[in-house]
């Protein structure tokens, strides 16, 4: 049991941590390139379509790139699940390593490539989040795209206020929780973008690296 419950604490921490950073890079896009979404990627359909038909092609291109990065990247995550799933808690220290590195990589090279190549690869990182963090407690989330998690939340709203429903009040609250870290990631980064959009990609490096090496510290704690 001890198991169990320190591995859901380590993959609520790991979501939340997620939601947090898909607003705040999510902000980061929309804002820095007219409209683009790293996560949420109904809104990149919607824009790729209007711009098609304005014939804003370059538009359409980092739209596209931003989609195809997120497929391919939750394709890749759903590999990488499949390969450590039999791994432990110790998966999830080899997932946020990944998710590292890659962070460190745009980090450095975010002023050196184009608009595009950054729409694929933040694409990329969106599609591997979602696919590899996504669960509250026992609750299942989708860290990047709220409108499912807010059609959840008023539903087990429903169930809790007028059925008593204590599995779903609870469910309500994990939700309400994922949702507030994600508009705090937005209104962080919001924030942030006033001082230099640079510091986005960076900032989001070091969240990752202080999660990363919390788990590592955490080794002893719940090795057994």
């Amino acid at each position: 049991m001890k198991y169990i419950t320190n591995e859901n604490n380590i993959v609520t921490a790991l979501t939340l941590l997620s939601t947090f950073l898909m607003g705040f890079i999510d902000v980061y896009t929309f804002l820095n390139y007219d409209g683009l979404f790293a996560s949420a990627q109904t809104g990149n359909m919607v824009i790729l379509g209007a711009k098609l038909l304005e014939g804003d092609f370059w538009e359409v291109l980092i739209h596209a790139f931003s989609f195809i990065g997120f497929m391919i990247g939750a394709f890749a995550a759903q590999g990488i699940v499949e390969r450590y799933k039999n791994r432990s808690w110790k998966r999830y220290r080899k997932y946020l390593f990944f998710q590292l590195v890659f962070l460190l990589i745009l980090a450095l090279i975010q002023t050196a490539v184009s608009a595009s190549l950054i729409a694929f690869l933040l694409g990329l990182l969106a599609g591997y989040e979602l696919t590899v963090f996504r669960k509250v407690k026992n609750t299942g989330m989708n860290n990047g795209i709220m409108t499912g998690n807010t059609k959840n939340l008023m539903n087990n709203m429903y169930l809790a206020v007028f059925h008593k429903n204590k599995e779903a009040q609870q469910t309500f609250f994990d939700l309400l929780l994922g949702i507030s870290m994600f508009l705090l990631g937005i209104i962080a980064g919001a924030a942030v973008l006033l001082i230099s959009p640079l510091l986005i990609l960076w900032l989001a490096f070091s969240l990752t690296a202080v999660f990363y090496f919390l788990l590592l510290f955490r080794q002893s704690d719940i090795s057994h």
